[in-house]
């Protein structure tokens, strides 16, 4: 009995915690066709949640969630509790998306393809995983609503986080690298989920 509870509480803790549900499927074309924008900036260092944070450029994109997920334990849930692998143009058409196998794994977006529909080229240009940073509790809480598959519209900024004078998290600026810099530090002013319909 007592092992009949402890996996109710696991499954109902796990649900709470780390479950995102998807959403409705939108069928095939690019829903979000536009590259992210982004400007260079000079900005001072600022401190956030006892880490500083260094503004390289700001930041806007609209993509497809093709991947979320939350973090809680590892040193970074502290300033960035929760990564979204995004795409747009070819890595926004569900045609496409169905037939990569996509997830994430301790900070890195990783995917795999028996039947490449796209280029690796394309899918590395049109998709990349981001650290969100939310600027306030209410942006907090919308992140956590953002569903799989959902269209969203973030803005900010990108940021190199450091805390200390030993630990370092840089910010990639550049869609195109791969590895382990690749991927992007949002420090999220807004979000918006896009209703695909208008």
């Amino acid at each position: 009995m007592k092992k009949i509870v402890l996996l109710i509480v696991l499954l109902v803790a796990w649900r709470h915690f780390y479950y995102i549900p998807d959403a409705p499927e939108m069928g095939p074309g690019a829903f979000a066709s536009s590259l992210p924008s982004q400007e260079n900036v000079s900005v001072r260092p600022f401190w956030f949640n006892g880490y500083e944070l260094t503004p390289r450029a700001i930041f806007a994109v609209s993509a497809k969630v093709i991947s979320a997920e939350r973090y809680y334990f590892d040193y970074k849930a502290r300033v960035s509790p929760v990564d979204f692998a995004l795409g747009w143009g070819p890595m926004s058409d569900e045609s496409i998306l169905e037939q990569i196998d996509i997830w994430q794994e301790d900070r890195w977006y990783k995917w795999e393809s028996d039947n490449m529909p796209i280029s690796k080229e394309e899918i590395i240009l049109n998709s990349s995983n981001m650290h969100m940073i939310p600027e306030t509790d209410t942006i907090a809480e919308e992140l956590k609503r953002v569903r799989n598959g959902d269209l969203v519209s973030i803005s900010g900024m990108l940021v190199d986080v450091r805390s200390g004078s030993s630990w370092k998290w840089k910010t990639s600026t550049s869609r195109s690298d791969t590895g382990a810099t690749a991927c992007e530090i949002v420090f999220v002013k807004s979000i918006e989920i896009i209703d695909p319909v208008y």
